[in-house]
């Protein structure tokens, strides 16, 4: 059993506030565009996606508790410490206003659905781990949501947020996370009578993004005595591929108070030897690679070469990460099939669309033991899984993305922005499963007149804009492949798994067989968890597959 004990916090922080900024001309055009001015930062690395080039202007940024800005921290200990391994995990959300934390019932012993919840929480605490939830207003807020509850003063005296006002989101201020983890630290060293030797970190979204600023800038990754502060980073799907490994920016002050902008450079500052490396720790980085978003400005020398869609972006960061020499210290793991979030995301309101949905609780369990395995006792990772051949081509030993049973012998696909049966829509995550008929089904398109006993709902759907999920890849809306079409299609693409051979059937034993082989592959290799292998077979046996 657990204590769990939740520590106000109210205080000040310092930063940069952009004020009538300007973003970097997107490819093409020559003209500055408009850069972004909703959030409160005490660095300007992570602006680099954006583009953004400032000026920044000095300031002190203030966030208080209530009942209504419940800044804070949730401490879960050991009731008894002979139970606690001696070490600490920090979860950091992404953009948004202080996200509770959830957990779904869990049992000894098996895999446990949506542990991805609350950033693994709960599969941390099982191991023994003393977890902290952090919990800040880090909202990213525009003229149509000013519900941010940060204020900043800057040193021009300046006010900036409050009520009525653009909201100063943190959701990219390290020093709020320092402080937080020093806190949480001192806490638990109080409470079970030892400092916690390492302490890991774990980033979602935006928190992910904010890890790998911890990492890249000189002398953030320190507590306020200086010492280390994080030993292993676990980075879930950086927000938009910010923080890259590469830095071609040049600073310049513009007054006394000492605001800066950033000017586009041919030099890249970023360079890994020396005191760059002091405070470097090794790092898991999981890339979801079906989340759908973009961004819309270009960073300099960086991203010009691949579309500006996030899941690219990320591809790219990893290809970089090898380039600059760190490809022994930073792995990255695509994971086919899940947008930005997995099957949590839906699990507490529509558990059963969650039951079909991708999720990634088995490999990121996997992964996270992993990293405590690298740090503790120096014992590698599995090699880097990208679905970039740029990324092959310069570590012979990479390989492509993680393939779950759901995308390796898939009974259908996963699309983000879809309505759901009770007519709401999602947005960019969570990506909801579409499935293939499992019967075969006269082959029409839509403009054609309907065969008796027809039901509209066989045809490919339309996501929440009206477009059409091409499934066919037809370009019309036409009946939906069947699950036996869609193998016998994967075949002919030279595809090695979820396969049929011309004129072979899709029989339960094949669905087994490919599931088993999959989730087989995946444990040996050090992805999947053996309860999520196991359940993965079992639930294979009983799936309406190839069943008469």
């Amino acid at each position: 059993p657990y204590r769990q004990v939740t520590i106000a916090i109210s205080g000040t922080v310092f930063g940069y506030a952009p004020q009538q900024t300007l973003a970097i001309p997107p490819l093409g055009t020559g003209v500055p565009g408009e850069g972004r001015e909703n959030t409160f930062s005490d660095h300007a690395f992570i602006w680099q996606t954006q583009g953004t080039m400032g000026p920044f202007r000095p300031g002190v940024g203030f966030y208080d508790y209530s009942e209504d800005t419940p800044s804070s921290v949730e401490v879960l200990i050991p009731q008894n410490p002979q139970d606690w391994n001696g070490h600490m995990w920090v979860l950091v959300h992404g953009a948004g206003r202080f996200p509770p934390l959830r957990f779904h019932p869990r049992e000894d012993g098996k895999f446990n659905r949506y542990t991805e919840t609350s950033e693994s929480a709960g599969a941390l605490m099982d191991m023994g781990f003393a977890v902290v939830w952090t919990r800040r207003d880090a909202a990213i807020t525009d003229g149509a949501s000013m519900a941010v509850a940060n204020t900043v003063v800057l040193d021009d005296g300046t006010e900036l947020g409050g009520p009525g006002k653009l909201g100063m989101g943190f959701n990219d201020n390290l020093s709020v996370i320092r402080d937080y983890t020093v806190i949480s630290r001192n806490f638990i060293e109080q409470q079970m009578g030892k400092r916690p030797g390492k302490l890991f970190y774990r980033g979602h979204s935006a928190g992910g993004a904010m890890g790998r600023s911890f990492l890249l800038i000189r002398g953030m990754n320190t507590d306020h005595g200086g010492e280390q502060l994080f030993h292993g980073f676990y980075l879930d799907d950086s927000a938009g591929g910010r923080g890259a490994t590469s830095y071609f920016w040049e600073a310049e002050v513009v007054d006394e108070l000492g605001s800066f902008r950033l000017n586009p450079s041919d030099q890249d500052f970023l360079v890994f030897a020396g005191e760059q490396m002091k405070f470097m720790a090794p790092v898991v980085e999981v890339i979801h690679g079906a989340y759908a978003g973009g961004n819309t400005s270009t960073v300099p020398r960086l991203f010009e070469r691949v579309p500006a869609t996030y899941f690219q972006y990320k591809r790219e960061n990893a290809r970089i990460n090898i380039e600059q020499g760190l490809g022994d210290q930073w792995k990255s793991y695509e994971i086919a099939g899940v947008s930005h979030s997995d099957a949590s995301a839906e699990a507490f309101n529509y558990p059963e669309l969650a039951r079909d949905m991708v999720d990634i609780g088995g490999v990121a369990i996997k992964l996270e033991q992993a990293l405590v395995d690298w740090v503790l006792n120096d014992k590698k990772p599995p090699e880097t899984r990208v679905d970039a051949r740029d990324v092959w081509d310069l570590d012979p030993a990479a390989g492509p993305s993680i393939q779950l049973p759901e995308t390796a012998c898939p009974r259908g696909i996963f699309r983000p922005y879809m309505n759901r049966p009770d007519g709401t829509a999602v947005g960019s995550s969570p990506a909801l499963f579409i499935p293939y008929l499992t019967f075969p089904a006269p082959q029409i398109n839509e403009r054609q007149p309907r065969p008796a006993g027809f039901n509209d709902d066989w045809l490919e759907p339309l996501d929440r804009f009206g477009y059409l999920v091409d499934m066919t890849e037809s370009n019309h809306r036409m009946t939906r492949p069947s699950i036996t079409q869609a193998w016998h299609v994967r075949y002919r693409e030279g595809k090695t798994t979820g396969i049929l051979k011309p004129y072979e059937s899709l029989t339960r034993d094949r669905y087994v067989a490919c599931v088993t082989d999959v989730v087989n592959e995946l444990y040996a290799d050090g992805l999947l968890l053996e309860e999520a292998r196991d359940w993965y077979i079992e639930k294979a046996m009983i799936d309406e597959i190839g069943v008469e």
